[in-house]
């Protein structure tokens, strides 16, 4: 497996540790910077996939949502009739 090494500033450190402690607060997670990073770097090469799930499964939601709604339109009309 490839093996990465970064140098950063102490104040780039520092600013990352801010940012981790604010995402582990927000996720109840407990990421390291180390961990964060190699999230963050895995979710930029799923980026296009998840974009694309996304997608289909809003239009499925969306498609569901009408059916549902003619349904119901239909059963409204025929409690009303005649």
């Amino acid at each position: 497996m490839p093996r990465f090494t970064l140098d950063i500033s102490d104040p780039a450190l520092a600013g990352l540790q801010a940012v981790v402690l604010r995402y582990n607060a927000d996720n109840g997670t407990a990421l390291t910077v180390q961990d964060w990073l190699l999230l963050h770097l895995k979710e930029l090469a799923i980026q296009d996939q998840l974009l694309e799930a996304a997608r289909t499964l809003r239009e499925q939601a969306d498609k569901s949502a009408a059916d549902a709604f003619k349904a119901e339109r239909q059963r409204l009309l025929e409690s009303v009739a005649s």
